[in-house]
């Protein structure tokens, strides 16, 4: 039954007994009964925490409401949190947070949790949170807030629409003033994004949105179900989580399985695109190049970039914000001047020498923004075009990428490394 939560009856109504060792918020309104609570106006109070969650099996539904808080001291917009017990399935929903030092704060012993569809605004921390057990996602994140938490900032695996098409995948979060390096069929831009700070325990989201969260519209969730051999055990959904004990103690029973495909389709799940060339067998190199812009600064080096995919950049007025492959060296590319004393070997005329080449792969932490991005760059260049060739040749063989500098020598049986 659903409970229309109103300020003036919320401290006559939602009063808490609970042991005299254990820590009470001052909320303005507390929950400690399950149920479905939905808001029925704005909630602006000086109280050090907006909505105190102490029961289990909760569904808190904003209704589009807007929970404010007093900036000026440390305060929480809502506190999922119990001393004594352990709070299990909760659900927040369609809610703005703004003007908290943090807008909301989960405790350890919190487990199965879903904040979906809020934004948070002004805070100082949209999230801290220590579940082991998580969902966060499709919610609006205004710039300058930062987060932490145990786990990533993502869904379950979904079935969705976007732009028309539908997809099985996982979503993360919409940052405002963010614009990276995307994949516009699933709607997610490339890479790992990680909020800037120095706890050790900076939030972040593997699937960033590319678009505000109504343009995705949520069709099936696929939970995997999770059977505990020990009822003490806690059960860590997908593979964006660890798991909290030995694996021996859990036994999945039908589970949902996506099936996958040798290029990115709607509804199959990423894999690669369709415009990466065949001549690259390995899957993860494949991978990386769907992930990536591959750069060139020529018609020479244009030509060899093409060899990798269909779908290539000029480096003249490009900005590199996630993944890319350089190709080509710093006489002709942009890119490869800026970064080039940044890789391991200094690419020139008289360096690796007549034709060879090098790849190389530098990774990279930007800390421009609010949001600190981390990406990977390949580097393929040669002291000659022969040069730059053999070491595009030999990268479309390669595994993986490799960890440090591999030179490669164009011969008359083609590239070969040179020891």
């Amino acid at each position: 039954m659903k409970r229309f939560l109103i300020l003036a009856i919320i401290a006559l109504s939602m009063l808490v007994s609970v042991s005299a060792d254990m820590y009470i918020p001052e909320a303005n309104m507390t929950i400690n009964e399950s149920g479905t609570y939905v808001l029925s106006e704005d909630i602006l109070t000086l109280n050090e925490t907006g909505i105190w969650i102490n029961a289990s099996n909760v569904i808190l539904d904003g209704n589009n409401h807007v929970v404010t808080g007093n900036s000026t001291s440390k305060n929480t917009g809502i506190s999922v949190y119990n001393a004594n017990d352990k709070i299990e399935n909760i659900t927040i929903k369609n809610l703005k947070l703004k003007n908290w030092s943090i807008g909301v704060k989960i405790g350890w012993n919190v487990k199965n949790i879903t904040i979906i569809n809020c934004e948070f605004e002004d805070n100082e921390d949209f999230l801290d949170s220590y579940a082991s057990e998580q969902y966060f996602y499709l919610n609006t994140i205004h710039e300058n807030q930062s987060a932490e938490s145990y786990t990533p900032l993502a869904s379950p695996k979904l079935v969705y629409t976007y732009g028309g098409n539908e997809y099985t995948y996982r979503l993360g979060n919409y940052y405002e003033g963010y614009n990276g390096t995307g994949n516009e069929e699933e709607g997610v831009y490339n890479g790992v994004y990680v909020m800037d700070g120095e706890s050790p325990f900076m939030a972040c989201d593997p699937y960033p949105l590319i678009k505000t969260p109504e343009n995705y519209k949520i069709i099936k969730t696929l939970y995997p179900e999770v059977e505990l051999k020990y009822e003490e055990d806690g059960a860590l959904i997908g593979d964006i989580f660890a798991l909290e004990s030995r694996f021996e103690n859990y036994v999945i029973t039908d589970a949902p399985v996506t099936p996958t495909s040798s290029s990115s389709s709607g509804g199959s799940g990423r894999s690669y695109d369709s415009d990466i060339s065949d001549e690259i067998e390995s899957k993860v190199i494949k991978n990386f190049v769907s992930s990536a812009t591959v750069i060139y600064g020529n018609e020479i080096d244009e030509n060899y970039a093409s060899q990798l995919r269909e779908r290539i950049q000029n480096a003249e007025g490009f900005k590199i914000s996630g993944n890319a492959v350089i190709v080509g060296g710093p006489l002709a590319n942009g890119f490869a001047k800026e970064y080039n004393d940044q890789f391991e070997m200094s690419i020139s005329n008289d360096y690796p020498g007549e034709n060879k080449g090098i790849i190389q792969v530098l990774k990279v932490q930007d800390n421009t923004g609010k949001i600190v991005q981390s990406y990977t760059i390949v580097y393929i260049a040669g002291s000659d075009r022969l040069g730059t060739q053999a070491a595009l040749e030999y990268f479309k063989t390669l595994n993986e990428l490799p960890e440090g500098p591999l030179m490669v020598e164009w011969t008359e049986n083609g590239p070969v490394v040179v020891e």
